[in-house]
């Protein structure tokens, strides 16, 4: 079963005006995620968390492409 994680966060982009072109973007993660499934049905964290072998959330960090 595919389980989709939603992070809400934020984007930060800098704007050089000078040279009229992005010159960065940070991108922040709160703690606030929600889970659910490829169809959009809800999945509380227990029971996404029962369907992980080692009962902890495993960790996949932001791959964010600069500008």
């Amino acid at each position: 079963m595919i389980l989709l994680k939603i992070t809400t966060g934020f984007v930060i982009q800098k704007f050089d005006t000078d040279r009229q072109d992005w010159v960065d973007q940070s991108f922040i993660a709160s703690d606030e995620v929600e889970y659910e499934t490829e169809d959009g049905e809800p999945v509380n964290v227990t029971d996404f968390l029962d369907r992980v072998v080692s009962k902890k959330e495993p960790y996949l960090p932001y791959e964010m492409v600069q500008p």
